[in-house]
C-alpha cells in the first residue's frame, strides 16, 4: 500500500496557497457558486458529527440526541425560509445534491420499476445522468425533443405523452441558456396524459426563482421542483425539493428514510444562514444583477471579437454563456488554460447542445456574488477576450483579475467591529483547539 509523505504543516500550506489564489481569481464555471462565511461556519462546529431525525420534536423520538438544542435550524429555519421563498406548501432539505434529488424525484415520482419516466433529450440541454439514474430504479426512458437547444416540440411531446403514458415528465435542463416553456409543457401534459406528474430540475435557475426573477415551476402548473443550491443560489452544496401537493409530500418523506439517511445536518443550518442572507441582505438585488451581467458580457465578449452563442436572441436569460472558440481558431482548451492564467476559471466541455466538439461554458453568478457590478464588466471582458485571443502578457491579465475580487460581496456585513465577526471568530477558533474552552468563555473573550 503506498504511503503518503503529506504532513499536516504541507496540508495547511496547501489549504493557504489555495486561499491564496481563490482570492485573486474568479470562477465563471457556471455550476459553482460562493457563499458566505457565516453559512460556512456549521461545517467546523459540532453539528458536522451530528444526525438529525425528530423533525417533529417529539419526546419519544429523540433517539440521536446530539442535535437536540438545534433543532429549530432546520425546522424553524431553513425548511421555513425554503417554503417561503420556493412558494410552497412543503420542502425537504434531505437530498446532499443535485443528483441525489434527482435520484430522490424519480424514486417517489418516477413508479414501479417498469414504468416510463420521459426526459429531455441531451441534444436538447437534458442532464447526462437522468436516464442512467432511471434506468437504474427499472424505469423506461423516453425523450422529450425540439427544433433547437432551448425549445421542445409541443406537438411530439403529445404524440409521445399519448402513446406511453408516462408516470412522470422530468424537466431537467443541465445545459441551459433560456427556459423550456414549462407552462405549454404542463397544459400538454394535462390534456393528453392528466394522470402524469410534472418534476422540474430547477437546479440552474434555483436562484433567481426563489428571487422571482423566473417563474416558479409551481406557479406554471408543476407538480413539484427542486435541484441543487450552489448554482445560482449563492449556498452549500446540497439540494432541495419543494411542492405544494400533500399526496407528493408524502410520497417523498416515505421514500427519502430509505435513500437518505444523514443529511448532513450541518450543510442543513448551512442552507438555512444561505437562505436567510440571500432573503434579507440583497438576494433579489443580486439575482437581477446575475440576468443583467449575463446579457451584458455576452455583447461585450461578442464587440471583442470572440463567438457567443444565442447572440441573436439576446445570448441568454439567465447566468449561462456559451462561446464557440473553436469557430474563432482557439481550442477550447487552450481558451481554458489561457483564462487561467489570467486568474478565470471556466469549463470547456462535450456535450453543449449544437456543439459539433467541446465548447466553453461561462457563468455570471459567482463574479456577481463575488461583488462585480456593471460598471466592472468592460475591464472583465478586456481581461477575458485578451486571455483566450493570446494577448498576454499573463501575469499582468492576473493582476488585472485580482483586482476586480477587491469588491464586496452579497450578504451580511461582516466588519472588523461587527459582533457577529467577533463571536463567529471565537466559535472558528475554539473548534481548532485541542483542549476546547467554554464557547461562551471563548465568546466572551473575542469580545
Amino acid at each position: 500500500m503506498p504511503e503518503t509523505a503529506l504532513t499536516l504543516d504541507d496540508i495547511l500550506r496547501l489549504l493557504a496557497e489555495h486561499e491564496e489564489e481563490a482570492g485573486r481569481t474568479l470562477s465563471m464555471v457556471p455550476s459553482e457558486n460562493a457563499t458566505s462565511g457565516l453559512a460556512k461556519l456549521p461545517l467546523l462546529l459540532d453539528p458536522y458529527h451530528r444526525y438529525f431525525f425528530n423533525e417533529s420534536g417529539h419526546d419519544e423520538r429523540w433517539h440521536f440526541r446530539g442535535a437536540e438544542r438545534l433543532r429549530d435550524l432546520e425546522t424553524a429555519l431553513t425548511v421555513p425560509l425554503l417554503e417561503q421563498l420556493g412558494r410552497a406548501r412543503y420542502a425537504t432539505a434531505r437530498p446532499l445534491s443535485g443528483l441525489n434529488a434527482m435520484t430522490l424525484a424519480l424514486g417517489t415520482l418516477g413508479g414501479e420499476p417498469g414504468s416510463t419516466v420521459v426526459t429531455i433529450a441531451p441534444e436538447n440541454g437534458g442532464h447526462y445522468a437522468t436516464p442512467s439514474v432511471a434506468r437504474r430504479l427499472g424505469l423506461h426512458v423516453e425523450y422529450l425533443r425540439g427544433p433547437d437547444p432551448h425549445s421542445l416540440d409541443l406537438d411530439h411531446a403529445a404524440q409521445l405523452l399519448g402513446r406511453v403514458r408516462p408516470a412522470l415528465v422530468y424537466v431537467d435542463q443541465s445545459h441551459c441558456l433560456f427556459p423550456v416553456d414549462v407552462a405549454s409543457l404542463v397544459t400538454t401534459v394535462r390534456e393528453v396524459s392528466p394522470e402524469t406528474l410534472v418534476h422540474v430540475d430547477a437546479s440552474h435557475w434555483f436562484g433567481l426563482i426563489l428571487a422571482g426573477v423566473f417563474p416558479n415551476p409551481l406557479d406554471l402548473g408543476a407538480d413539484s421542483y427542486g435541484g441543487s443550491t450552489h448554482k445560482t443560489f449563492p449556498g452549500p452544496q446540497k439540494a432541495v425539493l419543494l411542492t405544494r401537493d400533500p399526496g407528493i409530500e408524502k410520497r417523498i418523506r416515505d421514500t427519502q428514510d430509505y435513500l437518505i439517511s444523514s443529511h448532513h445536518f450541518a450543510a442543513t443550518i448551512s442552507l438555512g444562514i444561505a437562505l436567510l442572507e440571500f432573503r434579507d441582505f440583497g438576494g433579489v438585488e443580486y439575482a437581477r444583477a446575475v440576468v443583467a451581467n449575463t446579457k451584458e458580457f455576452g455583447r461585450l465578449l461578442t464587440e471583442r471579437g470572440l463567438t457567443v452563442v444565442a447572440a441573436d436572441r439576446g445570448y441568454s436569460a439567465g447566468h449561462q454563456l456559451w462561446l464557440d472558440t473553436a469557430a474563432d481558431g482557439i481550442p477550447p482548451k487552450t481558451a481554458s488554460d489561457r483564462l487561467a492564467a489570467a486568474g478565470i476559471k471556466v469549463n470547456f466541455l462535450d456535450g453543449l447542445p449544437g456543439f459539433a466538439g467541446q465548447g466553453v461554458r461561462i457563468g455570471l453568478n459567482e463574479p456577481t456574488y463575488q461583488g462585480l457590478s456593471s460598471a466592472d464588466l468592460v475591464e472583465l471582458a478586456d481581461v477575458f477576450a485578451a486571455a483566450v485571443q493570446g494577448d498576454g502578457p499573463y501575469e499582468e491579465l492576473a493582476d488585472r483579475t485580482a483586482r476586480l475580487r477587491r469588491r464586496p460581496r452579497i450578504g451580511a456585513r461582516l466588519d472588523e467591529d461587527s459582533p457577529l465577526l467577533r463571536t463567529a471568530l471565537a466559535l472558528a477558533s475554539d473548534s481548532l483547539r485541542t483542549l476546547r474552552r467554554s464557547s461562551l468563555d471563548s465568546v466572551g473573550a473575542a469580545s
